[in-house]
């Protein structure tokens, strides 16, 4: 087989998607979450209360809890809602990804 043939043949293949069962919903590329409302949680100590609060105001129930010097993937999930907390254990921002 010619590379240029087989360079275009796993090109193509790249471009195809998987097949989404009835009913189950994938986030489009432009879907995000909205940190502008947390505002008033950054600065409060972390809790369970805080992280229930921030679900709900942000809509999203696929929260990660980043500590200091926690490892964490660098996957982007436009539906999954960061909370970043410092070593005293107080929430100091939100971000989606």
């Amino acid at each position: 087989m010619k590379p240029t043939i087989l360079i275009a043949a796993l090109a193509l293949g790249a471009c195809t998607t998987t097949q989404q069962s009835e009913g189950e919903r994938v986030p489009a590329l432009t879907d995000s979450c909205d940190t502008s409302a947390l505002a008033g949680l950054v600065g409060k100590p972390f809790t369970v209360a805080v992280e229930a609060e921030a679900k709900k105001q942000s809509g999203l129930t696929n929260v990660r809890v980043i500590r200091p010097g926690m490892a964490v993937t660098m996957d982007f999930r436009p539906d999954r809602l960061n909370i970043d907390i410092d070593e005293k254990n107080v929430v100091t921002g939100f971000r989606c990804g």
